[in-house]
């Protein structure tokens, strides 16, 4: 019930914004029912219009509504969004121009709308700058063009939606800071044609409203990812070249911040209580050997254990986290009261004394090197 009252208010809302032309009216001169089905009939121009010389500009729009999650171990997102791309084409305008129903405007009206197969399959009726994402890791329907479908718009603009559900790979990652870190995920947009035929714009001012809000809508709590906070929202143009030519791309990036409290609260604590559980041996009588060696070996056994939990969230990695060295220190501290009671036996069968000087000084020095070596860990690392 709460997911269809979100659909309604994101459907109230987009319908109520100045986002792509979501915004539009109806020729107040009256058309005929054949005007769409005539129009179609006169658009036989899918190439670019090279004696123009004039690149089309592509106004973009990318509403992120969920990131439903991210996955360290394939470096991977899911992401529910929905992308507008619309941009003037002067063939189109020369068609309205013959039919009389183009108009000089910013704020155009509504004619006619497509199935994407229909302008852009087999035919191609009109220019497709087969704009797509670049980092999806699902193959897109290039035959739809990339589209749920196609509107025209009286001053000749072509806009085009897309709403999907999709999985993206994600780049430049650092877990050195694991389980505090910091990532970025990104919308790489790039259109098949190079920056003397293609460029961007971005939708202005929804994106910038965007960016702002952190895509929260009117007081709603934005996009909640499952176990990550949303702690930026950036938009820009990138431009790079590939042999003899430049292309333009449009990237929209957001910047989050994985919650360690999981972290924290059920494996970090848990391996602090059971390392001075293994130290805790030192208070047992020297002569008790047996019972010593068996409470630190299964205290090891219990962080193994921890250290497979860990290694279901993380890919394969060439450098050490700070969860892992924080747990390769609880695993040198555990193996080292092990030691300390095989010598500590040692001083006890030579002098007879349950409390030998090893453990008086490894109850005191051990806890407390432990956590200075944990200051350490978070100084170098966080």
């Amino acid at each position: 019930m709460k997911k269809i009252i979100i659909l309604i208010f994101l459907t109230f809302f987009l319908n109520t914004q100045v986002s792509a032309i979501n915004q539009f009216r109806y020729l107040k001169k009256e058309i005929s029912g054949e005007f769409c089905k005539n129009l179609l009939n006169e658009l036989n121009f899918p190439g670019f219009s090279f004696g123009n010389r004039k690149p089309i500009i592509v106004n973009t729009e990318l509403l992120i509504e969920d990131i439903n999650n991210i996955e360290g171990k394939t470096l991977d997102f899911e992401a529910s969004f929905t992308l507008w791309n619309f941009w003037v084409d002067e063939k189109v305008v020369e068609v309205l121009k013959k039919m009389e129903v183009y108009e000089d405007t910013d704020k155009p009206a509504w004619l006619c709308d497509f199935p994407p197969n229909i302008l852009w399959g087999e035919q191609r009726r009109v220019f497709d700058p087969v704009i797509e994402f670049y980092n999806r890791k699902s193959k897109p329907d290039f035959q739809k063009g990339i589209a749920d479908w196609i509107e025209i718009f009286s001053n000749g603009t072509i806009q085009t939606r897309l709403r999907d559900i999709s999985k993206f790979k994600f780049y430049n990652t650092d877990f050195k800071q694991f389980p505090f870190d910091k990532q970025t995920l990104e919308f790489q947009l790039y259109p098949e044609f190079p920056i003397e035929m293609v460029q961007f714009k971005a939708d202005e001012p929804t994106m910038s409203e965007y960016k702002k809000n952190l895509y929260n809508f009117d007081g709603e709590l934005g996009i909640e990812i499952p176990g990550w906070n949303l702690t930026e929202v950036n938009y820009f143009i990138d431009q790079y070249t590939e042999g003899d030519y430049e292309y333009q791309g449009f990237i929209v990036s957001l910047k989050v911040e994985r919650i360690s409290s999981y972290y924290v609260s059920k494996v970090m604590l848990p391996i602090f209580f059971i390392l001075l559980i293994s130290w805790s041996v030192f208070w047992v009588r020297g002569s008790q050997l047996e019972a010593k060696v068996n409470i630190t070996i299964v205290c090891l056994l219990a962080l193994i254990a921890y250290n497979f939990i860990i290694d279901e969230d993380l890919p394969k990695l060439s450098y050490l986290t700070f969860m892992d060295s924080f747990i390769l220190i609880s695993y040198f501290y555990t193996g080292i009261a092990s030691m300390l009671c095989i010598y500590s036996f040692v001083r006890f069968s030579k002098t007879g004394k349950d409390y030998t000087l090893v453990d008086y000084y490894s109850r005191v020095l051990g806890p407390i090197s432990y956590i200075f070596a944990i200051l350490l860990l978070i100084f170098i690392f966080l």
